[in-house]
């Protein structure tokens, strides 16, 4: 009767000790199943589309700015191929001649042509637009120099007085198109035995004359220049 007792009481522990595990790991299935079921959820049709639209927004992104990055490259070339470069250049003797002759030439050292838009002469603190008058300013009376030739031509007409004796001249420079490689002479005096005195002069001064230079690229690009070499960009020539 005891052993009878005995195997019930252990058939009804081992049947609550069963249930037990069995609604352990209904518990647990639950708490699996929907952390499953919220992963497979995170990953939908939405959140992929998203994903794929965001990639073609960084892709667009990079292509944008390499094309703008080419953009701006062949800009730099285009400015470099057509960059004008201008100074003034003076010298005192004519080597095609062999005779000393002052000179001062604006000359187009750049790769691309240059709209001249105005030169202007500094000396003693004075600016001047007529290179007459800064030589008038530096060294004699160019008006009464050349009143003087003029007197004498009319006097000997079979004579060339101009030649012979040594005119002044100069070539006009504003609103000129000066191509690369090219140059206007802006100043050219000869010196002969009739002018040595006023010759003499100008060339002392010569260097004394500075030289501001407004211009332009064909691309509308406007630089000032002191004519020795020093350049900056500027909006336009005023």
């Amino acid at each position: 009767m005891d052993n009878q007792q005995q195997d019930v009481s252990c058939s009804t522990v081992k049947t609550e000790q069963d249930s037990n595990v069995e609604e352990q790991t209904k518990t647990t299935q639950q708490k699996t199943q929907p952390a499953s079921n919220q992963h497979k959820a995170w990953f939908t049709n939405e959140r992929l589309n998203l994903f794929l639209a965001l990639c073609a927004i960084i892709i667009s992104a990079a292509s944008f700015y390499a094309t703008y990055l080419q953009a701006n490259a062949a800009e730099r070339q285009v400015k470099a191929a057509t960059w004008p470069w201008l100074e003034v250049i003076t010298g005192n003797f004519d080597e095609e001649k062999n005779l000393p002759e002052i000179t001062f030439e604006l000359t187009n050292s750049g790769s691309g042509p240059a709209i001249v838009k105005y030169v202007k002469y500094h000396y003693n603190d004075q600016s001047y637009l007529d290179i007459y008058k800064v030589i008038s300013a530096c060294c004699f009376d160019t008006q009464a120099y050349e009143t003087q030739l003029q007197t004498l031509q009319e006097d000997s007409p079979d004579i060339n007085i101009f030649e012979a004796f040594g005119w002044i001249m100069t070539s006009a420079s504003d609103n000129r198109l000066l191509a690369s490689g090219s140059e206007i002479k802006l100043f050219r005096f000869k010196r002969t035995g009739f002018n040595e005195t006023q010759w003499d002069k100008v060339n002392k001064q010569r260097n004394s004359i500075k030289t501001e230079i407004c211009y332009c690229s064909l691309l509308e690009q406007c630089y000032l220049s002191d004519g020795r070499g020093d350049v900056r960009e500027i909006q336009q020539c005023e």
